[in-house]
């Protein structure tokens, strides 16, 4: 379980901009959620690690506090 903390969040952001991939296609796919989560926990330098929910909960919750870039399909 990892802690969301600045570097994270704009870990995340980051990779969720080069993936191109809009919020709800990303959580809603098992493959895509697991491959984003992976490479997500390769980009951060410590040594815990997200899961796949609780990376899908962070996205849901930078989306709905506005501080998700939109992506369109």
């Amino acid at each position: 379980m990892g802690t969301w903390n600045s570097p994270e969040i704009e870990a995340i952001k980051d990779l969720y901009v080069e993936t191109d991939i809009p919020s709800d296609t990303l959580i809603k796919d098992k493959v895509a959620l697991a491959k984003f989560t992976s490479q997500l926990n390769a980009r951060l330098s410590g040594e815990e690690a997200f899961n796949e929910e609780e990376v899908a909960g962070q996205l849901l919750n930078l989306r709905k506090n506005g501080r998700l870039p939109r992506i369109r399909d």
